[in-house]
């Protein structure tokens, strides 16, 4: 009841400030359990929120005393605590947490706030505290959460447990080397829970989470892979430590390695056939040119004709994600985006004497576009970053299959696709083979093994996720023919489905074949 009051009383934006999202009933059961299975007498809440941890953790009926340290900076959220606030086992405390002083505890349970620390005000005033206070350099684009975490490891007592939800982009991102290298060195990690369906048992989650169970017991045990799809599922579950799909030893988890393919192909049913290789083996995607103003470099044909500027000074472009629909773009295609009058060009200035450019220059000035973030930062501010055009795009944003485009015009493309470039390994055959690949079902399945999960079936690859994903070998790709690739080539201008599954059967084939 008091989250459901509190969420009609506070606008979302609020809570977004404040990277607040609620841990069901169910989810704070589990965690409670598992933290006072060794009798904990002093616990910590980091991030307190609406107590649902206290709450589950006193339906327990512990038979021993024990006491709840809580912080919580949120002083509007407090005003629907008062009902426990005076209960002589908590200790609630109006204030940052990441500012707190180093006290250890027998027990640590926490949810906490999903935020980029880019946008925590006094982050660089913080920062500089907690490594002295944990004794290892943090990276400024960190997000909140897992500074949240180390320095909660870092406050844990001697065979003392600690709970904590977390994005599961951390087991990719640079800023988790610095955590795995943590919980694997020093044998904390002892269960990642993973859920398949997030948004059906975090309803109220912006992004795809997991549960890292840890103690501090300095004993090497395998680390148990849990996966959880379904609420009944969760209620089914009278001990978490013996319900578990896997285990690996800690030395199949290196903090140096991404851990979501690793993870990912324990719990997914595709599997990743032999000899299969990087494909950065036959090149590498780049990201989109970045212009850091978008609505002042994309240009139509209209807009061009109006302020007069030369052919010279523009290039094709594909500026937005949603102007390509089939999984192959001709120079028909493109003609007719431009002929619809479409933002298929860029600015890109070659003569800067032209007085058209010159006018169109003064007017991004006059509007602010030159001091944005990307464009003070050039000099010229308006002179674009040299892009080549890309034979194979890739949407940097999926639900669902992933948005992959043979490039056979001439337009480079902004930030919502990034680009493949081959190396001198990979020609034009290589480059249709490659591109089946990524449209077949067994290949988007492979791939996705790398992605960032963002909650709500949103993924996000950076280019670096592409270049480390499987593809089949130069070998294997042999035993399919140009004639046959040829064939789901010119079927996927007219029919995607169809050419999906032409796709799928031409994979399979390597595959059988191997």
């Amino acid at each position: 009841m008091r989250e459901s009051d509190y969420i009609a009383n506070t606008s979302v934006s609020y809570r977004k400030d404040y990277g607040q999202f609620f841990t069901p009933s169910l989810i704070a059961h589990i965690m409670a359990k598992w933290v006072t299975q060794n009798q904990p007498k002093t616990i910590l809440d980091p991030a307190f929120g609406l107590g649902v941890f206290y709450e589950e953790i006193g339906k327990l009926n512990l038979s021993y005393q024990w006491n709840m340290t809580g912080y919580e900076i949120d002083s509007n959220i407090l005003g629907y605590l008062k009902y426990i606030s005076k209960n002589n086992n908590l200790n609630l405390v109006n204030k940052d947490y990441l500012q707190s002083e180093i006290i250890y505890y027998d027990a640590i349970i926490c949810n906490p706030p999903y935020l980029r620390f880019q946008k925590f005000i006094n982050r660089h005033n913080i920062l500089p505290k907690i490594e002295q206070q944990i004794g290892h350099k943090l990276a400024g684009y960190s997000n909140i959460s897992s500074v949240f975490l180390i320095k909660a490891l870092q406050q844990l007592n001697i065979n003392g447990r600690l709970a904590f939800i977390l994005p599961f982009e951390f087991f990719n991102t640079g800023y988790g080397k610095t955590i795995k290298r943590r919980l694997i060195e020093n044998h904390l990690l002892k269960q990642i829970i993973i859920f398949t369906n997030e948004k059906d048992i975090f309803t109220d989650a912006t992004t795809t989470i997991c549960i890292l169970l840890c103690q501090n017991n300095n004993l090497k045990q395998d680390i148990k892979i849990t996966n959880i799809n379904s609420n009944e599922k969760i209620k089914t579950i009278s001990n978490i430590s013996e319900y578990y799909h896997h285990r690996l030893e800690e030395c199949k988890l290196p903090y140096d390695q991404k851990w979501t393919p690793i993870i990912f192909s324990l719990i997914s049913q595709q599997k990743i056939p032999e000899g299969f290789c990087k494909l950065s083996n036959y090149g590498a995607f780049k990201r989109g040119v970045a212009t850091g103003a978008n609505n002042f470099f994309a240009l139509n044909k209209s807009k061009i004709k109006q302020l007069k500027i030369s052919d010279k000074n523009v290039c094709k472009c594909i500026t937005k994600s949603q102007l390509i629909q089939k999984l192959v773009f001709t120079d028909d295609d493109f003609l007719f985006l431009s002929d619809q009058d479409k933002s298929t060009y860029c600015l890109d200035v070659k003569d800067f004497h032209e007085k058209a450019v010159k006018n169109y220059l003064k007017l991004g000035e006059k509007e602010g576009y030159h001091q944005r973030y990307l464009t003070k930062n050039r000099n010229p501010w308006y002179q674009l970053e040299r892009r080549e055009p890309a034979p194979i795009l890739f949407g940097v944003f999926n639900r669902g299959r992933l948005k992959v485009i043979r490039n056979f015009t001439t337009a480079i493309n902004f930030t919502c696709y990034h680009g493949f470039y081959p190396n001198v390994f990979a020609n034009n055959n290589m480059l249709d083979k490659l591109f089946i690949y990524l449209i077949s079902d067994i290949g988007q399945n492979i791939i996705k093994m790398n992605k960032r999960s963002y909650g709500n079936k949103l993924d996000k690859f950076e280019p670096g996720d592409l270049n480390n994903s499987l593809f089949p070998n130069v070998e294997q790709f042999n035993f399919i023919s140009q004639t046959e690739v040829e064939e789901v080539i010119q079927t996927s201008k007219i029919n995607e489905k169809e050419a999906i599954f032409r796709s799928n059967q031409l994979i399979k084939k390597i595959i059988k074949n191997h």
